[in-house]
């Protein structure tokens, strides 16, 4: 092919439009990168990005939330932590985030008590949180709480045998109530004999498992309190005390059935007895939404709701349908329809209940109340199991009105570690070692003979 001049030219004026137009692309592209934050996690689990819980965490933000992170230079953990708080700016636009060398603001140090090398203040409004150390699940439970509208008081009743949220034994509650302060709530003991009266600034009330019967003043004060649109969470184990509960429970059209939940996929699971209900599957809720992990209620019982109108009913925990409510004695082998009041599976182990009401400045709130047929599944020996310190934050957040916080709980990564079977070991061990350094003097000789051979 024979090149003129005229070919040429245009040859060159091909390159140059070639090079404008391959300059324009580029700086599209990088338009596009700073209009535009994409991100693709490959790894285990996408720990390397915020979890769905957070995420929805972050869509009820809507003031600026300014994150400030004091991180001296010198510090190993500075990329990653500067990495997580990215990760939240770029989640969330109402998110501002600064990293300064704690050395050069002392003055910042003694205002906000920052003591740490690492550690983060959250401001939001006029509402600030610290966090140290910083995690993800520690970021998102500030943020949490600085999202709390007002204060949000748990009132649990006393001086009836009840579990209590400041003692340590078993079947007490100090372990779920430290949770629920870290969240923000304010935990509060009542006794109604003493004071007479539940607090007008009552979120939620707590009613554990009463062993001694309530007094007729008593019933009459939660009356009212239902009566007035206060939210109730009741934990009723089948030791409850009868006497004044019955009550409570006629006004909520209530029913708990005799007995026992069975469930023989307990020993399935490992526990070397059936009085233990296990809960897989979930039905549709707010508070259990996204739940996949087992829950355990020992010797729970079930529940039936025979009300009409007033109250919107939705079931949120059912026992397994091999289950039934045993109301024999709990030894031996155990057989459904051995007692002609028993049912069997699914039963309603959790209820909630809700209906409008009209406030005293004629404003329509809606009141919660949530019944559980088991006190111990939050209690200090079983909160650790499964899902069940997720159901009963969940069971608060929800109870309080607070369903945007339901269930933030960021993920673990799971691959963290390399485990390698021994004989993984050994055949990586002679493949580096041995195999591979033989193959490469083997190359080296055969191209070192082909060249003495020229």
């Amino acid at each position: 092919m024979k090149v003129d001049a005229r070919s040429r030219w245009q040859f060159r004026v091909q390159s140059a439009v070639f090079v404008v137009l391959f300059i324009v692309l580029l700086g599209v592209l990088a338009w596009l990168s700073q209009r535009f934050n994409v991100a693709i996690d490959l790894s285990s689990n996408q720990r390397n990005s915020l979890s769905a819980e957070t995420l929805r965490l972050l869509d009820g933000v809507d003031q600026p939330l300014e994150i400030t992170l004091f991180v001296s230079p010198i510090n190993e953990a500075k990329p990653a932590l500067e990495t997580l708080f990215e990760r939240y700016r770029d989640a969330q636009h109402q998110i501002g985030f600064r990293s300064l060398n704690p050395d050069l603001y002392p003055d910042l140090l003694r205002e906000y008590d920052i003591r740490y090398d690492g550690e983060a203040l959250i401001s939001y409004g006029d509402r600030r949180e610290k966090v140290s150390p910083v995690t993800e699940s520690g970021v998102s439970t500030a943020i949490q709480r600085l999202l709390r509208q007002g204060e949000r008081w748990l009132v649990f009743l006393e001086g009836h045998g009840e579990r209590h949220p400041y003692r340590d034994a078993n079947h007490d509650y100090s372990l779920f109530a430290t949770e629920l302060a870290s969240r923000g709530f304010t935990i509060e003991s009542l006794n109604l004999a003493r004071s007479a009266a539940i607090p007008d600034n009552t979120s939620v009330l707590v009613l554990a498992s009463p062993k001694l019967p309530l007094l007729p003043g008593e019933i009459d004060l939660l009356r009212d309190y239902i009566d007035a649109g206060g939210n109730l969470l009741w934990l009723a184990d089948p030791e409850q005390a009868l006497d004044g509960t019955d009550r409570l429970a006629d006004l909520l059209a209530l029913e708990f059935l005799p007995g026992i939940i069975v469930d023989p996929n307990s020993q399935l699971m490992g526990l070397n007895r059936v009085d233990f209900a296990l809960v897989a599957d979930y039905p549709r809720h707010d508070i259990t939404r996204e739940l996949i992990s087992l829950s355990l209620f020992p010797e729970a019982q079930a529940l039936a709701f025979h009300g009409q109108d007033e109250w919107q009913q939705q079931v949120f925990l059912q026992s397994d349908a091999r289950s039934w409510n045993e109301t024999g004695q709990m030894r031996g082998e155990l057989f459904l329809g051995d007692d002609d009041d028993e049912s069997g599976g699914p039963l309603d182990l959790g209820v909630s209940l809700a209906r409008n009401q009209h406030g005293e400045d004629g404003s329509l709130f809606e009141q919660r109340v949530a019944i559980v047929g088991d006190a111990d599944f939050v209690s200090n020996r079983y909160l650790g199991n499964g899902a069940n310190l997720d159901i009963g934050l969940n069971l608060m957040n929800w109870l309080s009105h607070d369903d945007r916080l339901i269930s933030i709980s960021p993920r673990p990564a799971p691959d963290t570690r390399l485990e390698l079977s021994q004989t993984q070991q050994v055949s990586i061990a002679l493949f580096f070692l041995l195999l591979l350094p033989l193959g490469l003097l083997g190359g080296g000789l055969r191209i070192w003979l082909k060249r003495r051979r020229r």
